[in-house]
């Protein structure tokens, strides 16, 4: 029988104020690690006249979980 990792995720997404506040970092570094592609961000959908660039953005929690799980060699599964 395969071993399992149980993980709760309090979250999906979280602000960057937040994400910053759990990680003991600056907002700031949050924002670098995003524009070089280290965290993945969340956007909700647009109604068409929104302009998406002052669409308030997120951390993606699942994303980032699901990469840490597959850079350790473990099969993620998301069960609700």
């Amino acid at each position: 029988m395969a071993q399992q990792l149980i993980l709760s995720i309090p979250a999906p997404i979280l602000t960057y104020d937040a994400y910053a506040e759990l990680q003991g970092i600056g907002v700031k570094d949050v924002v670098n690690a995003i524009q070089r592609g280290r965290l993945p961000v969340y956007m909700p959908p647009t109604d068409g006249v929104e302009n998406p660039a002052r669409v308030k953005k997120y951390i993606n929690m699942v994303a980032l979980y699901a990469d840490a799980a597959k850079q350790a060699g473990m099969e993620f599964n998301l069960q609700g």
